[in-house]
């Protein structure tokens, strides 16, 4: 509509606001049709550019991106990796040895404080020792104008002693050594080190009438004839007269599977085997070591000195509990597998010890019929061995342990210590580990020990030769005179407890 002026020149007022009001009211349409536009209608280049945005197609992550990612990882970890691998030869001095110069002609030296130098160290003092004796030889011999006699050479051969004796010298039996042909007799009467072991099958177990039921399943018990468990089930053999023998309890049967294989098929059968109450299987390791001919026992374990530095287990016998939980335990322990002739007391210094302790179970094991076997090594007849052979029951004692410090050298002087008490005192035993070195040494010594003079017999046929039985009056003076060693240590650990104490938090102490 246009616009009229006056005859003035002016705009007409009237028309001006009718003109603003349409103008308003038109804006106002158009606002309110832009909201009720549908953005799907319109063309993607009239549309907002946020919605633009939005509905542009996304581009697919390509290798370059996680490359690129992998590559920011590896730079963020890589001072972390560096680090680590430098600390390598820092925190395990071998193992970073072997790491960095492996193949490299520094690979055969040392790194201070392992075990390859120590073992390089002894055998460098070995051959030192052995230079200077046989410069200090040379030079005797030169002095005298003699060559080396026959005993020397036999003293410079090492174990050449042991197969043919020392020439000119005479056995325990006081014959001349054997000749060549002799021992070449004797070895092919004996046989090989390396010839398989015959088995001799002992009868298998449980026997009738030798078990009842108990808490935890079938114990043993004496039969209605009289018959023990001890006797039926030990390794039948008959002492030789005015002859030094000596017996070997290899324990820990049972926990390693290749281990308790190589103890059963590859010892002499005269070993005695104990198998620990913890092994997996124990009723196949029992059968399997008695049906090559091993006699064996069940191991007792006790809480020893040290305990609980020392842990003998669990279902162990402790002083700290009350007598009728020991039995329980007792009884736990008897029941978990049939055949064997005794127990052999694991560690169990300090309980052994204790007649409030060892008492009962003593007791216990001489209702049952069967053997107890002290463990410790002392060779010093035990307060629980002597309860036993006064009960009457099958007893013995250890004289050693054999493989206290697992090693060759260890291992050959203990058992060679053992040859001595026996041929000193007619009767020896040892206690030993099944660890892969001692079974081992075990075979090799136990080939050679009838030259010594010397015979190896099960444990159960020096069955009550150690600990002679005490009368009446002598039972009561040890009996009185354990309890009142077993009051002044009591005392004496309360007397410690209470001065480790701490004092409480009173207003006092504050």
């Amino acid at each position: 509509m246009p616009f009229r002026k006056k005859k003035n020149g002016d705009i007409d007022g009237e028309m001006a606001d009718d003109l603003a009001d349409d103008l308003g009211e038109g804006m106002t349409d158009a606002d309110d049709d832009e909201e009720d536009v549908n953005l799907d209608d319109l063309p993607f280049n009239e549309l907002p550019i946020e919605e633009q945005s939005k509905r542009l197609p996304k581009r697919p992550k390509s290798r370059r991106s996680w490359l690129s990612k992998l590559l920011i990882i590896t730079l963020f970890l890589s001072p972390f990796g560096a680090t680590a691998v430098a600390m390598i030869p820092i925190l395990d001095p071998e193992t970073g040895w072997r790491l960095f110069h492996t193949g490299g002609p520094e690979s055969t030296m040392t790194v201070p404080g392992t075990e390859r130098e120590l073992q390089e160290e002894i055998a460098r003092g070995v051959q030192d020792v052995q230079d200077r004796d046989r410069a200090a030889q040379e030079a005797a011999n030169g002095e005298n104008g003699d060559g080396q006699s026959a005993e020397d050479i036999a003293g410079d051969l090492d174990g050449v002693s042991d197969l043919i004796g020392t020439p000119g010298a005479t056995d325990s039996t006081g014959d001349n050594a054997p000749t060549p042909e002799e021992l070449a007799a004797l070895i092919e009467e004996e046989g090989s080190l390396d010839d398989p072991i015959e088995p001799d099958p002992l009868r298998p177990a449980p026997l009738p009438g030798l078990d009842e039921e108990g808490s935890f399943g079938r114990v043993p018990r004496i039969g209605d004839d009289g018959t023990t468990p001890f006797d039926a089930y030990k390794r039948p053999f008959e002492l030789p007269e005015d002859t030094p023998v000596v017996a070997v309890v290899l324990t820990g049967v049972g926990l390693n599977d290749q281990r308790t294989e190589t103890a059963i098929n590859d010892l002499p059968l005269n070993i005695s085997l104990a198998i620990s109450p913890y092994a997996r299987d124990l009723q196949t390791v029992a059968r399997d070591a008695r049906a090559m001919g091993h006699e064996v026992f069940l191991e007792l374990p006790m809480e020893p000195a040290d305990f609980p530095l020392s842990d003998p287990g669990p279902r162990a016998l402790l002083t700290s509990l009350s007598e009728g939980e020991n039995l329980v335990r007792l009884e736990w322990l008897l029941a978990r597998f049939p055949g064997y002739a005794g127990l052999v007391s694991r560690q169990g210094s300090k309980f052994g010890s204790l007649d409030s302790a060892i008492r009962p179970v003593i007791e216990f094991i001489s209702r049952t019929g069967l053997m107890y076997i002290e463990g410790s090594g002392s060779g010093v007849a035990s307060y629980g061995a002597q309860l036993a052979a006064n009960a009457g029951s099958p007893n013995a004692i250890g004289n050693v342990i054999i493989d206290d410090t697992p090693s060759r050298r260890q291992i050959d002087r203990r058992l060679a210590e053992l040859v001595e008490i026996a041929k000193r005192e007619g009767v020896a035993v040892g206690i030993a580990q099944s660890y892969p070195v001692t079974i081992q040494r075990l075979r090799n010594w136990a080939f050679r020990l009838k030259r010594q003079g010397v015979v190896l017999v099960p444990v159960s046929a020096v069955s009550g030769q150690q600990v002679p039985e005490q009368s009446a009056d002598e039972a009561e003076a040890a009996r009185l005179e354990a309890e009142e060693r077993e009051r002044e240590a009591m005392a004496e650990q309360a007397a410690q407890e209470e001065e480790n104490a701490e004092p409480a938090n009173t207003i006092e102490n504050e």
